[in-house]
C-alpha cells in the first residue's frame, strides 16, 4: 500500500523552511568536487524470503547533509536498484512515499498492505571508501520487511512470519472467520461472522455469515459466498459460478431467496 506523508511539491517548500542550514543541491563547500572525499548510496529496491519476491517502489527519499540528495523509485519491474555518490559525512535519510509490493507467483508485482513502524527519518554517516547502514521496518500482513542501506547502501530484506488466520480455512474461533486481504485491504484478522445467510438482503459486508459478504449481483445487494482463488471459473455449493473478484478470492452469484 502506497504510503505518502507530504505532496512533493509542498514538501520543498517545508524542507526549506525547517532545514534552513541546507546547502546547495550537491555542492562541496570547499568548491572542489573532485578532490571532495565520497561513498556511494546504493538503494536496492528487489529483495525475496521463503520464495516470494518483494519489491519497494514509489519511494521518495530525500537525503540531508553535506549534499542534499533526492532519490525517486518507479513501477518499472527492471529497475532494481536507486544509488547516489555522497560526499563523506553526517547525513538524514527521509522517507516521505513508499509502496510496498510482492510478486504474485506470476511475476507480476501487487501492492501489499503495510505500515511504516521506524521512523521515517534516519541518520547515517558516510566515510571514504566504506559501507554505511541504514534501516526502515514496516509491518506487513505476515512479514517484516527491513529497508536498509549502505557504501550507503540501502537493502530490502523480509523476515516473514506466519499469518493470523487463512482464509476459507477454519483457523478461527468458533463464531468467527478470516476474510481475504483482497476483500477488507487490511491485514489478515479473524473477525465476527454475521447473521444473514447467503442470499438474503444485506446492507452492510459484515452483515453475512462467514466466507459470504454483502455484494450487489444484480437485484440489489445479498449476501454472497466467497471461493478461494483456487476454485476461480468451478462451481459454487451456493450455486453459479466462483468469479474473480481480486487476486485471492472471487464472488459467487448466489440464488435469491424471496
Amino acid at each position: 500500500m502506497s504510503k505518502s506523508l507530504i505532496s512533493r511539491s509542498i514538501l520543498a517548500v517545508c524542507l526549506a523552511a525547517l532545514l534552513p542550514s541546507l546547502g546547495a543541491c550537491s555542492a562541496d563547500p570547499a568548491g572542489n568536487d573532485e578532490a571532495a572525499l565520497s561513498g556511494v548510496m546504493s538503494l536496492p529496491l528487489i529483495t525475496s524470503a521463503n520464495g516470494h519476491q518483494y519489491r519497494l517502489s514509489n519511494a521518495y527519499v530525500f537525503i540531508n547533509g553535506p549534499q542534499n540528495v533526492q532519490l525517486f523509485s518507479s513501477n518499472d519491474p527492471s529497475e532494481t536498484a536507486l544509488s547516489s555518490h555522497l560526499q563523506t559525512g553526517s547525513y538524514a535519510a527521509y522517507l516521505f512515499s513508499w509502496s510496498l509490493e510482492r510478486d504474485d507467483g506470476t511475476g507480476t508485482f501487487r501492492s501489499v498492505q503495510a505500515t511504516l513502524v521506524s521512523s521515517y527519518a534516519v541518520g547515517f554517516s558516510i566515510f571514504n571508501g566504506t559501507t554505511s547502514t541504514v534501516s526502515y521496518q514496516f509491518s506487513t500482513d505476515g512479514v517484516i520487511v527491513t529497508l536498509g542501506s549502505g557504501e550507503l547502501k540501502v537493502a530490502v530484506a523480509v523476515d516473514e512470519r506466519s499469518p493470523v488466520c487463512t482464509p476459507f480455512a477454519a483457523d478461527c474461533a468458533s463464531g468467527t472467520w478470516c476474510p481475504p486481504t483482497g476483500l477488507t485491504a487490511a491485514p489478515r484478522a479473524c473477525i465476527a461472522e454475521g447473521v444473514i445467510a447467503i442470499g438474503q438482503p444485506c446492507s452492510a459486508p459484515t452483515d453475512c455469515v462467514a466466507n459470504a459478504s454483502c455484494f450487489d449481483v444484480g437485484s440489489g445487494p445479498v449476501c454472497a459466498e466467497l471461493c478461494s482463488s483456487d476454485a476461480f471459473e468451478l462451481d459454487c455449493t451456493s450455486g453459479g459460478t466462483c468469479k474473480e473478484a481480486a487476486f485471492d478470492y472471487g464472488v459467487c452469484t448466489p440464488s435469491v431467496t424471496e
